[in-house]
């Protein structure tokens, strides 16, 4: 077995020590639940459709770079980040904030595209507004499931037990709200993030390149900030969150 192959291994089993003490933690605090699994998995298929989506219109612009490395999978294994996908959301849950973290970026080769401006641009933008996309499409089903039949006289999205139902509903929800914040956080036009293309269009790239290399530790910043002031994340994006629950869930609903 070569040396790169055994740091591999030594990696993996690190990282499946770290999640498996996290996890047991959490599991022992009650933590984990059923319902902090449903915020898991929808929170994970909103990166894993975000990413996909910038490598299939890197595609159409003629880049195949991401689907050479097998990144436009549907599968999460094919999209999670160690520390991003599974460490961070189990530490999140373990301080008491809800799961959030991010996935490995799409590998994009921008000089095998055609029109390279547009594609740069409409890459970067794929998927932010792919959750935008999702977050209304979670919104309208959930408001179709509230109001049928099924669900009429529930005043909580939980309190009609542990049926499919309610299962259904509190995904859809936590699928929405996510996918509301995936957006607003991505918008956001600095480097890295993708709303970053837009700010490339309008400084140019030389004075782009300045930026980004001096916000080269922005996201471990943010995070940090994240860590310390917990109301910060709360103060960017709740006016978004209760814009989407204003609009899609009926007064009177609660979880």
């Amino acid at each position: 077995m070569t040396q790169k192959l055994l740091e591999i291994k030594r990696k993996n089993i690190l990282i499946l020590a770290a999640v498996a003490l996290i996890g047991a933690i959490a599991i022992s605090k009650g933590i984990l639940t059923v319902y902090t699994g449903i915020n898991i998995l929808a929170a994970l298929t909103a990166l894993v459709l975000h990413e996909v989506s910038h490598g299939l219109v890197a595609l159409y612009f003629g880049d195949s770079t991401a689907h050479r490395a097998g990144r436009l999978s549907l599968s999460p294994k094919a999209h999670i980040d160690p520390f991003g996908t599974v460490i961070l959301p189990l530490l999140l849950l373990l301080l008491g904030y809800p799961p959030f973290g991010y996935a490995k970026p799409v590998p994009i080769n921008l000089a095998a595209t055609r029109h390279r401006k547009r594609a740069e641009l409409l890459v970067a933008l794929a998927g932010p507004f792919t959750n935008l996309i999702l977050a209304i499409g979670a919104g309208f089903a959930l408001k179709v499931l509230l109001f049928s039949n099924k669900y009429q006289g529930y005043t909580s999205l939980t309190s009609s037990g542990f049926t499919a139902t309610a299962i259904l509903a509190y995904f859809l929800l936590f699928f929405g709200v996510v996918n509301v914040i995936y957006f607003v956080l991505n918008m956001i036009p600095l480097p890295p993030l993708d709303g970053s293309a837009i700010l490339r269009r309008f400084v140019g790239p030389d004075r782009y390149q300045r930026i980004a290399a001096n916000m080269k530790y922005g996201i471990p910043i943010l995070l940090f900030v994240v860590f310390l002031f917990p109301g910060v994340f709360g103060i960017i994006f709740s006016p978004f969150e209760h814009l989407w629950l204003s609009v899609f869930v009926p007064n009177g609903i609660v979880l």
